[in-house]
């Protein structure tokens, strides 16, 4: 088994990616985790000349329409048997029946995402905070792993896996699975 993180249509520094990947692989021990720094060129050309990103944007709501995005990814991907793959994106985006979210997972097609721009402070209009920003990125590519091997949201608010309502709820909470949930 393997996960593999890959940021799409974002940049990261490779020391960034690096530690993500250690730093979530603490909470699959037996799992290796790798983060992809190479640009997906082939896969990016293929999205646009696709249309996938215009069909998938809302112009009335100024955002990404979520599980329409995970489709067109999972197309585009087909993460194998003993794979995950999580993509991280630079675009803000909406699933059925919630403003925004932070990410979401596909959990029979092993395809997660996780989106930037409501964790940074620079969305809220405050000063960048990097610190901050990758402790929010930890909490969030653990929680939709979490989805990822069918873990619920939990009702322990310092568990990584609690459903955040507002960016304060992903802050309160820990980066690590609580007891119960690390026995699943």
């Amino acid at each position: 088994m393997e996960i593999i993180i890959e940021p799409l249509l974002t940049e990261f520094d490779e020391n960034i990616l690096h530690n993500l990947a250690h730093d979530v692989s603490r909470e699959f021990e037996h799992i290796r985790v790798r983060a992809s720094s190479v640009a997906t060129d082939t896969v990016v050309s293929s999205l646009k000349k696709d249309g996938v990103f215009q069909s998938s944007f809302d112009t009335r709501r100024n955002q990404w329409n979520s599980p329409k995005l995970l489709d067109s990814f999972y197309e585009k991907f087909k993460p194998e048997k003993d794979k995950i793959v999580l993509l991280i994106l630079d675009v803000d985006a909406y699933s059925d029946g919630l403003n925004f979210v932070l990410g979401e997972a596909l959990p029979k097609a092993g395809l997660g995402v996780v989106y930037l721009p409501r964790i940074k402070e620079e969305f809220y209009g405050q000063k960048p905070n990097d610190k901050l920003f990758y402790d929010r990125i930890v909490k969030e590519c653990v929680h939709e792993l979490g989805h990822l091997f069918n873990f619920n949201h939990c009702p322990n608010t310092l568990c990584v896996m609690h459903f955040s309502k507002s960016l304060s709820d992903t802050d309160v909470k820990g980066k690590s699975f609580c007891d119960r949930c690390r026995m699943k």
